[in-house]
């Protein structure tokens, strides 16, 4: 719906429906009769199943999705008729939700969905307003849902205020004329209208969003750590849209050929854009790896570009967002263990641990300052910034590789690291002989398999051999010549 669209909002109406009659006397006994005789029905249908046709079977999910929200909203008109009655107010129960829940706590066999009590508590209690009347209506009558009455009934309130002389029963009804479209267009038709009549109410709504944003993170009993976020409508916008432009699923390209032992070839398919013997491989994170991986992303190179511009100093050391560790001079040469890790672990300045091959992968191209101690834990070397590829050689990186050089990687410049082909702490010099762009997937990869490369003027071509990367000064990597 357009802004401009908005003045027309007010003739939408509800679709027709069938007045709510008054039962005759008894008919409620009969009718609770028959209710249980469904919910036994119910509980035969799962060994039945599979005798319906493909088309029944749809139809009886059909039918079973159209009882869930008819049930939802017969839930709230009792619930409604119980808080008018003072059932409510009379029992133990904090709210009307608490009282739903508490009725089907003591009903056998029933699981209570804590949301949908909730849910069914708010609408009751708005639908026992007298002002409301026009969503009590619409629920009895059943065309409209009870996610959608709570919208209705949170959403009303926010524009009547920016409306002079509008009804609250026409506005109520613009909201469920339009329920059939789903809650998050209610609510975007809340900021329409407002931003139509009252747009100053908005920014104000934004400064105050913004003024109560927090950031916490937990650490969790199994090792992770959760980051919680609150954030205002338009510092959120922009944090999901970088996150979904980069958690879309990304096949990985991997050479057959290299898979089967042999070598990787150049040539590229003009259809396909992948190299000859080359395959696509699914990509198997769940959507919510995918979001982490990318939030990650956007921190790593956050913090890149904040290491080469020395305007964002904060006073911080080095005056960057890069972590600071510490770790002693053995765990940094220490060559893999047979099990495949690296032993010890260091330690960040806000004191949390990481394990030394983390700290190796990310100390490669200073994701972090690794501050090397000795054996009395004196500092012996803090990392420099001619460590870092920045400037005119990260330029002269970007202008060689043209993006990820891992074989069959199309990850662009902007999303790749300056990788040291010699490891830094391996005696390697940061020059452009040295250096080699790979994506964030393949950097892990590479030190994970401890791969090198060779390095041209023209280009970057990688051994598929396993443990060729040297470890510690002076050493060629196993089976080096």
């Amino acid at each position: 719906m357009s802004v401009e669209g908005i003045s027309r909002v007010p003739n939408a109406s509800l679709p027709p429906a069938p007045p709510v009659v008054p039962a005759g006397p008894g008919a409620a006994p009969e009718l609770l009769g028959r209710l249980a005789d469904l919910v036994a029905d119910l509980q035969g249908w799962p060994g039945a199943l599979y005798q319906l046709s493909e088309a029944q079977l749809g139809g009886f999910v059909a039918a079973m999705v159209g009882l869930s929200s008819r049930a939802e909203s017969l839930a709230a008109v009792a619930t409604t008729e119980a808080v008018t009655r003072g059932t409510v107010a009379n029992s133990t129960a904090t709210d009307a939700g608490g009282w739903v829940a508490s009725c089907v706590t003591e009903s056998d066999g029933a699981v209570a969905d804590s949301s949908a009590c909730r849910r069914v508590g708010v609408v009751a209690t708005g639908c026992a307003d007298p002002r409301n009347r026009v969503v009590a209506g619409a629920l009895a009558a059943g065309v409209v849902t009870v996610r959608c009455a709570q919208v209705a009934l949170r959403e009303a309130p926010k524009v009547l205020p920016v409306i002079p002389g509008a009804d609250r029963d026409e506005v109520l009804s613009w909201y469920l004329a339009l329920s059939h479209t789903g809650a998050r267009t209610l609510r975007d038709l809340s900021a329409r209208i407002i931003g139509r009549f009252a747009p100053e109410v908005l920014v104000a709504d934004e400064e105050h969003q913004q003024a109560c944003e927090t950031l916490t993170w937990a650490d969790l009993p199994n090792g992770l750590t959760r980051l919680t976020a609150d954030l205002s409508t338009g510092h959120a916008a922009v944090i999901k849209h970088a996150i979904q432009a980069l958690a879309a699923p990304a096949p990985a390209s991997c050479p057959a050929a290299a898979a089967a032992g042999g070598g990787v070839a150049a040539e590229t398919d003009p259809v396909s854009g992948l190299g000859a013997g080359v395959v696509a491989e699914r990509d198997t994170r769940t959507p919510g790896k995918r979001r982490a991986d990318a939030l990650m992303e956007l921190a790593d190179t956050a913090a890149r570009l904040l290491d080469e511009d020395r305007s964002h100093s904060n006073g911080n050391v080095g005056g960057s967002a890069k972590i600071v560790i510490t770790f002693d001079h053995q765990t940094l040469i220490d060559q893999l263990t047979t099990a495949g890790h690296l032993p010890g672990v260091g330690r960040t300045i806000n004191g949390d641990l990481l394990d030394a091959g983390t700290l190796r992968r990310m100390a490669c191209n200073a994701d972090l300052i690794p501050m090397v101690l000795g054996g009395e834990s004196e500092p012996l070397d803090v990392g420099r910034t001619r460590r870092l590829f920045t400037g005119g050689l990260r330029t002269a990186i970007i202008h060689r590789d043209e993006g990820c050089t891992f074989p069959g990687c199309d990850r662009p410049p902007d999303w790749c690291k300056a990788h040291h082909v010699k490891p830094w702490w391996a005696g390697g010099k940061t020059n452009l002989q040295n250096a080699a762009l790979l994506c964030g997937r393949h950097h892990t990869i590479v030190h994970r398999d401890l791969l090198t490369a060779t390095v041209t003027p023209t280009g970057v071509t990688w051994n598929p051999t396993p443990g060729l990367m040297p470890q510690q000064p002076g050493h060629q990597g196993r089976g080096a010549a």
